[in-house]
């Protein structure tokens, strides 16, 4: 269930070994996870997920973080991820709220995007953006 959030950019739940065919068939190029490993029981682990989807020339690179433990390097190295990529990218996490906000943050703080677009395109993706300006606010002096 990808939704996209900007362009070429698309935020989903959890993913399963059987969806990345599928993804794969759709054009992704990158998948970046959000999630940590074990974060619920039967979680299966982004190893399993990575190795199939390098298998089909996917790029799958791990930025996790649970509540509370986003930092700035993280919101840096998705930012790096992203810039001048204009192939279609999936980023996941449990729900698909964690991606769309380190998505946000990192397209206001490092890529100059503005923060109502952004706050709009959150929204339209259906996940919340409310909270995003104060992260914003937060990240960029600490």
């Amino acid at each position: 269930n990808l939704k996209s959030i900007s362009g070429n950019h698309f935020v989903s739940g959890q993913i399963k070994i059987d969806d990345i065919e599928g993804i794969a068939d759709f054009g992704i190029k990158l998948i970046i996870n959000n999630r940590p490993d074990s974060e619920e029981f039967n979680q299966i682990s982004s190893k399993l997920l990575k190795d199939k989807a390098e298998s089909l020339g996917i790029k799958f690179v791990d930025i996790p973080f649970a509540s509370g433990t986003l930092n700035k390097q993280k919101i840096l190295d998705f930012s790096n991820l992203i810039k001048n990529n204009h192939e279609k990218s999936l980023f996941y996490c449990r729900s698909g709220a964690r991606s769309s906000l380190i998505w946000g943050l990192a397209s206001v703080i490092h890529l100059g995007a503005d923060l109502d677009e952004c706050m709009i395109s959150i929204n339209n993706s259906g996940y919340d953006a409310s909270m995003l300006p104060n992260m914003v606010g937060f990240f960029k002096i600490n």
